[in-house]
């Protein structure tokens, strides 16, 4: 399970359970139980390390450990939490999560042994724990890397602030050429550190593109929006009039409330925010409209979830102005957090958890409703949209590829940047040579028909060295065919359909003099062995079609065999393998009056031509691979090697 970066709820407008009384050795912490009690991880942490160098008794020093592991988990800083977690489990200290937190901890820092060593060991007390079950998946997921994807990421350096936290993104118009997001930068209004992160409190900003294709610098927003609390996720309506936020309110003694505000905006002015009054409970934020403006997603940790922060949603209507809210299911929710919804053009709603299978911290996740079954289908984005820190808050730039995300990937702080994402486009292409199956020297006058179901009908003529390319689409299936005269057409199929990497296909078209015998290389046999492989069948499949094409060709199947026996029974072998060849035809369509077979055994050994003897290195191009001659090659593989050349069809075209 990955990390649970709680100061997140916090700063990103999450409230702090109040039920903690009586934790920390109660009074005996005085500021450091206080601090903590009221989400003030930064302050508490400095207080917690004060006392624990004044500790003496071992099981309080584990207590302590334990708390200032929280705080260093809850503002995302996974290694100093993991050794905090560590001493309290060494001590004894009896809170059961701590062996969870420690593997969560050590995932995030991509210890990943070490972690399956803490989630065994907290499965031990608690076995039907599916965070801990889950920490170990993605343990195993982030070691093989197995959701690896094509996207690109880069940091956008011109809108990042690499002290302080930027994070969940928003378009505000179809242009995608701006953008909101929060920001706890502390420049422009010279705020105090927060007690909780030792960053700024947190604040909208707008930035757009200018005429050059640049971010311009980063606006503070308006203060009927920014105010001394915090706020921040803003997201838009479809058509970039109002926008819905979270604001976190506060103060020294009480737990915070994150509410849920909506603003509109006229003549390029917002107007002043109203409060969005969804559940009685201090936890309702990060709210996402639908695109049809119908649909309000948001998160809270109010009765009837699946546990901790759930991600719920509400329609339009009702005495509030919504509907009651509706929990999205176990498929979405789990025993962890989720949070930071959006919704794309498509419908698919995108959020990031600590609960799902990820590779640490908060990973995005896509869930896409199934018809059939009547629910959702979840799956992580992979790498590298997905990291070991914690990447959310994701905005698509409507049905393409690509948006902004934000992710603490590579800050050992917990700081948040912003990141651009996209998915480049798949290139597929063909590259071929035609070459004189006689000769081996290319064939320059031949032409290449290529028809696909895209529309594709084009001919291509073959280059001076026998060469070809052409560039493919997507999504196709084609079909191409190679042409010269006195040669048999050649013919094939190919698709870039269901291909998710960039594919160049590779060909070596040999073609077929109408005069001459017909060699197809890839028919060849193991030794003692009479049965047709897989490469051999292929090829057969393409003798067909081409035979298909040119009815007038009436082939004889020659056999040969090599180092198999005595001459009477490499006959009888090579004259199996010729029926199976004739066998294999037939049921492909081609008649009994077009076909013969013969078996030759070892007596008509081949000719080692140019292109083998490239291949092949301890042969010499005009070599005759008799068996007195393959007896005097040096090696048994070489040998071998020899002797398969010789396991050979021909086609003999008959007058």
């Amino acid at each position: 399970m990955p990390i649970k970066a709680d100061f997140k709820y916090l700063i990103y407008f999450f409230v702090i359970s109040t039920a903690l009384s009586g934790c920390i050795g109660g009074s005996k912490l005085g500021n450091a139980n206080k601090a903590y009690l009221i989400g003030e991880y930064d302050r508490a942490a400095v207080q917690f390390k004060k006392a624990y160098r004044r500790e003496k008794q071992r099981y309080t020093k584990g207590e302590i450990s334990y708390y200032l592991g929280e705080c260093y988990r809850k503002t995302n800083k996974p290694r100093k939490a993991h050794s905090q977690y560590k001493r309290a489990v060494r001590y004894n200290y009896e809170m059961a999560d701590a062996g969870l937190y420690l593997g969560d901890c050590l995932l995030a820092s991509q210890k990943y042994e070490d972690a399956i060593e803490a989630y065994e060991a907290y499965l031990e007390k608690e076995p039907l724990d599916k965070r801990a079950h889950n920490g170990i998946a993605s343990c195993k997921l982030a070691m093989n890397d197995s959701i690896r994807t094509r996207y690109t990421v880069e940091k956008i350096k011109k809108l990042n602030n690499t002290r302080y936290s930027d994070f969940s993104p928003g378009y505000a118009s179809t242009d995608y050429d701006q953008i909101y997001f929060s920001s706890m930068r502390t420049e422009k209004k010279k705020r105090k550190k927060s007690r909780i992160t030792g960053q700024g409190g947190s604040n909208i900003y707008m930035a757009k593109i200018d005429a050059k294709g640049e971010w311009t610098d980063p606006e503070l927003l308006d203060e009927t929006i920014n105010t001394q609390f915090d706020e921040g996720s803003a997201t838009m309506s479809a058509d970039g009039k109002e926008m819905y936020f979270t604001r976190c309110r506060y103060d020294n003694e009480q737990a915070r409330s994150a509410e849920m505000f909506l603003v509109s905006r006229s003549g390029g002015k917002w107007g002043e925010p109203a409060q969005i009054e969804i559940a009685d409970s201090l936890l309702v934020a990060h709210p996402a409209i639908s695109p049809d403006g119908e649909t309000l997603y948001f998160v809270s940790d109010m009765p009837g979830g699946q546990g901790g922060k759930d991600i719920w949603k509400t329609k339009k209507g009702g005495e509030g102005g919504w509907g009651e809210p509706v929990n999205m299911g176990s498929v979405i929710n789990t025993a962890g957090d989720e949070m930071f919804p959006s919704v794309r053009l498509d419908g698919s709603i995108y959020f990031s958890s600590d609960a799902h299978i990820g590779y640490g911290g908060l990973d995005i996740y896509r869930a896409v409703f199934n018809e059939e079954k009547q629910d959702w289908e979840v799956h992580n984005l992979g790498h590298p949209i997905n990291s070991e820190g914690d990447d959310f808050g994701i905005a698509f730039k409507g049905l393409e590829e690509a948006g902004i995300f934000s992710s603490s990937r590579g800050s050992s702080k917990g700081v948040d940047n912003l990141y651009e994402f996209s998915l480049p486009k798949l290139e597929f292409s063909m590259k071929g040579q035609v070459y004189s199956q006689k000769t081996d020297e290319p064939i320059t006058d031949a032409y290449l028909r290529l028809i696909g179901t895209d529309g594709t009908n084009v001919k291509l003529n073959i280059r001076n060295d026998g060469s070809f390319g052409a560039k493919l689409a997507p999504r196709t299936e084609y079909v191409f065919m190679v042409a010269s005269k006195g040669y048999f057409n050649y013919k094939h199929k190919l698709s870039t359909i269901g291909l998710a990497d960039n594919k160049e296909f590779d060909f070596e078209v040999g073609m077929m003099p109408m005069e001459d015998a017909i060699v197809l290389k890839n028919i060849h046999f193991a030794k003692d062995d009479p049965e047709l492989n897989h490469d051999a069948q292929q090829e057969l499949n393409r003798l067909a079609a081409i035979l298909g094409m040119n009815k007038e060709i009436v082939l004889e199947i020659v056999a040969h065999a090599s180092g198999e026996g005595s001459n009477s029974q490499a006959v009888v072998l090579s004259q199996k393998r010729a029926q199976a060849v004739m066998d294999y035809l037939m049921d492909k369509g081609i008649t009994t009056e077009r076909l013969s077979a013969k078996g030759v055994g070892d007596s008509e050994p081949i000719t080692v031509t140019k292109r083998q003897a490239k291949k092949y290195k301890f042969l010499d191009e005009g070599d005759e691979l008799s068996q007195r001659f393959i007896k005097q090659i040096r090696g048994n593989s070489n040998k071998e090697a020899a002797h398969n050349l010789n396991r050979r069809i021909e086609f003999r075209i008959k007058e």
